[in-house]
């Protein structure tokens, strides 16, 4: 196969859906020779913050020299965004390479009823690329849950993260913030160190604790109370911790609360033999960069894309807002999946907006545009417009023709929404600018 075809076989693949467990994907490493076995993992779960956590850690190992993978979902831009190594993207004739030759064992494996799901071949190649890669380490962040994540398939890691837990695709992994912990906890192996983020639901701490007093696995549990937040900009937060001074150039509040995380994960990880000084974990944190979480892709006008799409995701970026925007009048486009607690997410977010524009995202699950606008407008304050878009780029256009110097667009509800979004506003602000 070539890229196009192999990522139409990808595609091909969604519908055999969401099916947690171990058994294929282990069937399927078998098949290809174990390349997981090869290499050392950082391994991430959690609700929130996982994409940036990872993406901050991989960014201080490739600062310290190490080569590092980095294995995320899903991607805004790029489909290809998911391979990293050192910040750069598996090539298209690597990933079709070997898609084919996960393709050719999946098709042995189809004939005795074992067909994997999506997420179950990109992780497939994920491993045999870092491994042909030789890979220092490996940030590997779950897909799903934690326990039956295909991600979990790996033996002990380096240590493992656990980021801000909260309700989230409650139809599998359980309809409470404990229940959704057990499964994020999951990832935790005997005697592996555990670090888990701040500012956690007590009964997830509690459930994160009982995993590690069980397995024997030292625990380092995030602190907000000795961080010191010196400047928040839109476009960078100074702060100090734990005796750093750093950087965090990913905007909001939220990311403070990351990069504790990664700090913390850092000197675990020098404990366990990586050289990782404090310097290196200033300087990566301060390289991180990833799209679609509260990213300023323009100032003049102000554009903000944020993927939030579950409710403490837009909790998270209603903080960024009250910190960041105040004082400005605020379009929002809004595009939600039905399978989302989009009522709550609505209902937090439209209070910030001075006008609301709703949009269907690109995607099987989308909520149309109109029936979110009817939502909608039951949470906008008096006065406020609240109106559907039949299209993204119509969507842009009156966002656009609405914002002066004093206002601002702020894009969310779905990653669906954010990666499509991006190609269509850039476009216009520059066809503007001419």
């Amino acid at each position: 196969m070539n890229y196009t075809e192999a990522r139409a076989y990808v595609d091909s693949t969604e519908r055999f859906g969401i099916k947690p467990g171990l058994e294929r994907i282990t069937k399927m490493l078998t098949y290809v020779g174990n390349p997981q076995d090869k290499l050392k993992f950082v391994h991430v779960a959690g609700t929130n913050g996982k994409g940036s956590t990872c993406t901050m850690l991989a960014s201080v190992l490739t600062g310290a020299g190490y080569r590092t993978g980095l294995f995320t979902s899903p991607y805004v831009i790029d489909f290809r965004e998911r391979f990293m190594v050192d910040g750069e993207m598996i090539s298209e004739e690597e990933f079709a390479e070997l898609m084919t030759r996960v393709r050719t064992v999946n098709d042995l494996l189809e004939k005795s009823g074992c067909s994997l799901t999506q997420f179950e071949l990109i992780t497939a190649v994920a491993f045999l690329w870092f491994a042909q890669k030789q890979c220092d380490v490996v940030v590997l962040e779950c897909g799903l849950g934690g326990r039956l994540d295909s991600t979990n398939v790996i033996k002990e890691p380096l240590c493992s993260v656990i980021t801000k837990i909260s309700l989230d695709h409650t139809d599998i992994l359980g309809d409470t913030v404990e229940k959704i912990a057990v499964e994020k906890a999951g990832i935790i192996k005997p005697g592996c160190p555990v670090i888990l983020a701040a500012n956690q639901p007590k009964e997830a701490v509690t459930v994160v604790e009982r995993k590690c007093a069980e397995l024997g696995c030292p625990l380092v549990v995030g602190g907000m109370d000795t961080v010191s937040v010196k400047t928040m900009l839109p476009t960078m937060t100074e702060v100090v911790y734990a005796g750093l001074r750093y950087m965090v150039p990913l905007a909001g509040p939220h990311q403070v609360e990351n990069s504790v995380t990664v700090i913390n994960a850092a000197r675990e990880l020098n404990e366990r033999g990586l050289k990782l000084p404090d310097e290196k974990i200033v300087a990566g944190i301060a390289k991180a960069k990833l799209p679609a979480r509260f990213d300023i892709i323009s100032h003049d006008p102000l554009v903000v894309i944020d993927g939030a799409h579950n409710p403490d995701g837009i909790a998270a970026l209603c903080a960024s807002i009250d910190a960041l925007l105040g004082g400005r009048s605020i379009v929002g486009i809004i595009g939600m999946l039905r399978d989302k607690a989009y009522e709550s997410a609505l209902a937090e977010i439209v209070p910030r907006f001075d006008m609301v524009i709703t949009v269907t995202p690109d995607s099987p699950r989308a909520l149309g545009a109109k029936e979110l606008a009817a939502c909608a407008q039951q949470f906008a304050g008096e006065g406020v417009s609240v109106r559907p878009a039949d299209s993204l780029k119509k969507a842009a256009s009156i966002a656009l023709d609405m914002t002066d110097e004093a206002a601002a667009v702020v894009v969310c509800g779905s990653l669906y929404l954010a990666s499509d979004m991006l190609p269509v506003m850039r476009e216009m602000i520059d066809s503007r600018k001419e």
